[in-house]
């Protein structure tokens, strides 16, 4: 094969790929392997069955109990930013005076994020009603980054923990609220958080980064 003919076949292997792929995705303090989420977590309920019933049941009332506000707030409240969590950690935790701490959580959240798109992709669990999303429902991607986020910051800023889980948890059950996910997608998400937070403080890379970040919160005065 000329050079010319593997350029232009390299060419349309780029373009007709699958886009956003999981399988292609650049992993920093994981691997896919390390962690098969269609093996460790349950698999979502079955159509019709009590669990799913109850699920169904439990997003109908929280959207037809909610109030304004409180849907604005949370939806407002919905970016995937450890900087979320600025209400329990104090003023000035934020990404311009803190840029080590974001790239470091960026890595987290990208790591986690796509560790879910595998699983999303593997289950398809249609969304509820009415919530127009691209990707599956279980489990939730929100849930997961506010699993393994408050794991990480708690380990940083143990002084905060307790109002650091408060919000996260928070932060994954509106999920339930804008009526986007079911309880079970939060549950599983969060554990899938959970172990992806647990795997990652394992690898060096993480560890110098951990480090790294330590050192900006202190210098800051966190």
């Amino acid at each position: 094969m000329t050079v010319r003919a593997l350029a232009v076949l390299t060419l349309l292997v780029a373009i007709f790929a699958p886009a956003g792929g999981s399988a292609q995705a650049k992993f920093y303090y994981l691997k896919p392997s390390q962690i098969d989420l269609t093996l460790l977590l349950p698999p979502p309920p079955d159509v019709a069955s009590a669990q799913a019933n109850s699920d169904e049941a439990q997003v109908a009332a929280a959207v037809a109990g909610r109030s304004q506000t409180e849907f604005l707030t949370a939806e407002e409240d919905s970016a995937r930013t450890v900087f979320f969590f600025e209400p329990s950690i104090g003023p000035g935790f934020t990404d311009s005076r803190l840029p080590v701490t974001a790239a470091f959580f960026a890595r987290i959240g990208s790591d986690v994020k796509n560790l879910i798109d595998i699983a999303k992709d593997y289950w398809n669990r249609p969304r509820p009603d009415g919530a127009e999303k691209p990707r599956g429902s279980y489990p939730s991607g929100h849930a997961a980054f506010a699993a393994a986020s408050a794991i990480v910051l708690a380990q940083l800023l143990p002084a905060k923990r307790d109002p650091i889980f408060i919000q996260a948890r928070t932060f994954a059950e509106n999920r339930i609220l804008l009526g986007l996910h079911y309880p079970s997608d939060v549950a599983s998400g969060w554990t899938a958080g959970t172990l992806a937070a647990y795997v990652m403080m394992h690898d060096r890379k993480f560890a110098r980064d951990f480090a790294a970040a330590q050192a900006e919160l202190r210098r800051a005065g966190f």
